[in-house]
């Protein structure tokens, strides 16, 4: 499963990348830390999964998460922020974000999210797999 984690952050980046790609089937295919750096990376590398922080430099997380939405990126967007989540949460969602964690609490949780999601993720090709693969067969 392909990822792009959006930090500005170098130090919390590449802690993110390292852990991420410790994760089977995970991939990190792009990396940003600002606003139109995170937008063109991933319209360019269109990934299942974008790790967002909010507060970029410069730039804000907020609007790459608006403008990846109107520019129709289907894939799943995990808000990761240190921003209090009674404040923020509920925007995020309203945006298009398919989760939000806390840094400080929930950066383990968003590891196993990640771990379920490409598992299923792998799961769901295999049976695609098997089924083209069965269909060959039947059709000689």
């Amino acid at each position: 499963m392909k990822i792009a984690v959006v930090e500005d952050s170098l130090p919390v980046r590449r802690l993110l990348v390292k852990r991420a790609e410790h994760e089977a089937g995970v991939t990190v295919v792009a990396q940003a830390s600002s606003e139109d750096e995170a937008v063109a990376a991933v319209m360019a590398s269109r990934p299942a999964v974008v790790l967002l922080d909010l507060h970029l430099a410069p730039g804000s997380g907020l609007s790459v998460l608006s403008r990846l939405r109107r520019l129709q990126f289907t894939g799943q967007v995990f808000v990761l922020s240190a921003t209090d989540r009674g404040s923020i949460a509920a925007q995020c969602v309203a945006l298009g974000a398919n989760a939000f964690y806390d840094k400080a609490f929930d950066f383990e949780q968003l590891l196993l999210d990640l771990r379920d999601l490409a598992h299923r993720t792998a799961a769901q090709l295999g049976l695609m797999f098997h089924d083209v693969a069965h269909r060959a067969v039947a059709n000689g």
